[in-house]
């Protein structure tokens, strides 16, 4: 009986152990969590990024037990704070409570998964921005950029670079201090089709090689380059849109040769016309720009790339009945230049080609494409109906083709605009600025500015003045098969703060 009872206990005894194996110490032990880096997708800006001052950092391990909170701080590289957790897969998460308008911080949602494997484990985690930036590099000591619009907001300092953080599709005006000055730049920013981070640069004393988002700046506190800032598309009836005029609150626009005899009221902010209207007793041989007075809208009908016209006319239509019918009357000018004896077809090879002109003090003035010379004559025509000969003023020698004009009716500077077409550095856009007009010359020394290249922003054709001294410029719809095919558009070059 003893020994039976004695197997019966070792029998029994071995049953439990089956049952109660010994744990595998392994799979308690913990591992430290390093959190090495922090990427946002599509997230491009070369510098350095500034979060909330605390994160609450959502783990949740795979076996589905309750989710694990930590505090880190995101603003440390690497972040200090370990986290000790178990081995396994987990699950990561995080999101900003919200996404102001404007913030000194970068709002983000973060979620993604890891495996927690060695006893010091990094991690790397991943998410979105819930906002978008703005960096602003400085090569120069000055006070802090402002936003000046759609409120007042000083630029953040974060080690060399200026920034800010936004949400909100809004047009935003940014206010750039100029070096050991009081005069400043003023560069436009589209929220909504701005890319997710955007950094310019601004550099004293440079040259003019232009690269983009960058501001180059001579000697003398002048931009050698500005950035346009695109702000639609306009529709394919605007491909060859060749002028601008900005009036009582409202952007006209026409097209050249071969297009109708209408004049379209543009929303810029869509594209979209927004109504036709047409010159019922013109044609529309080549038109090229549009000037205005207080009362009329002059239509430049000179466009001349044979050189062979005798038809050159100005069109003079009533502001009062642009601004309320969707059919007008014009009264006609006719014209011819002094000094033109040949009138045999020189396809972009003669001086009496004219895409510009502006209105003061009833006088037309009018500057030439002059394609061979690429410089520019100046002629003066009265800006009553009738049949005249120009009278010719000057010759401005400026390195390039003149497409548009324009006078900002408040400090009576004149710019012209236009493009390179020969040189080292061709297709390059310009901006040439005088410092006034008189009835018989251009006042002050020219100074000229870059603002891009054709193959990246179509052909520059029309240029109007808007509020505070910027202005609005547009392109023509620019091809080259299978190479580029550039949609017409609209945009604006921030000027206010030069003169």
């Amino acid at each position: 009986m003893t020994f039976i009872l004695m197997v019966g206990l070792f029998v029994l005894g071995s049953c439990d152990k089956k049952n109660d194996p010994t744990p595998n110490p392994a799979e308690d032990e913990e591992v430290s969590l390093q959190i090495n880096s922090i990427s946002l997708q599509d997230w491009t800006v070369g510098s350095e990024l500034k979060f909330e001052e605390s994160w609450s950092l959502n783990l949740q391990h795979a076996d589905g037990s309750s989710p694990i909170t930590f505090l880190i701080n995101p603003n440390s590289s690497p972040i200090p704070e370990r986290i000790e957790v178990k081995k396994g897969t987990y699950r990561y998460s995080f999101e900003s409570a919200s996404a102001p308008t404007f913030s000194d911080y970068l709002p983000v949602k973060l979620a993604g998964e890891f495996e927690a494997e060695t006893p010091n484990q990094p991690v790397n985690l991943t998410g979105v921005a819930k906002s978008k930036g703005i960096v602003i590099q400085l090569d120069y000591d000055s006070s802090p950029p402002k936003l000046a619009e759609p409120q007042l907001i000083d630029f953040y300092s974060l080690n060399s670079d200026y920034y800010l953080y936004y949400n909100t599709a809004d047009l935003l005006k940014i206010s750039i201090p100029l070096p050991e000055s009081q005069g400043f730049l003023t560069q436009f920013h589209l929220g909504n089709t701005a890319p997710l981070s955007t950094r310019y640069q601004v550099a004293w004393p440079e040259n003019n090689d232009f690269y983009e988002n960058s501001i180059k700046l001579d000697e003398n506190k002048w931009p050698l380059t500005l950035i346009p800032t695109t702000v639609s598309h306009l529709e394919e009836s605007q491909n060859e849109t060749s002028g601008l005029a900005w009036i009582a609150g409202n952007l006209f626009s026409i097209n050249d040769g071969e297009n109708t005899n209408e004049i379209h009221q543009i929303d810029p902010f869509s594209g979209e016309v927004v109504r036709s209207i047409e010159v019922a007793n013109a044609t529309n041989v080549d038109w090229e720009d549009l000037a205005q007075s207080s009362t009329h809208l002059f239509i430049g009908d000179f466009g001349n790339n044979m050189g062979n016209r005798k038809d050159l006319s100005i069109y003079k239509v009533l502001i009062s009945d642009l601004l309320n019918q969707d059919a007008v009357q014009a009264e006609k000018i006719s014209f011819n230049y002094p000094n033109q004896t040949d009138f045999s077809p020189n396809n972009m090879n003669h001086e009496f080609d004219c895409e510009a002109m502006v209105f003061q003090n009833d006088k037309l003035h009018l500057f030439t494409k002059n394609w061979v010379s690429e410089s520019t004559d100046h002629y003066v025509l009265p800006s009553e109906k009738g049949n005249y000969t120009a009278e010719f003023l000057e010759n401005l020698p400026l390195t390039g083709l003149l497409t548009a004009a324009d006078l900002d009716p408040v400090s009576g500077q004149l710019i012209l605009m236009g493009f390179r077409r020969l040189g080292s550095n061709p297709l390059e856009q310009w901006l040439w600025f005088y410092r006034g007009l008189s009835e018989t010359h251009v006042q002050g020394e020219v100074r000229k500015t870059k603002i891009g290249i054709i193959p990246h922003r179509g052909f520059p054709e029309g240029i109007a003045f808007w509020e505070k001294g910027n202005i609005w410029i547009s392109s023509e719809r620019f091809v080259l098969e299978g190479v580029y095919n550039i949609p017409p558009q609209i945009g604006i070059v921030g000027l206010e703060g030069l003169f």
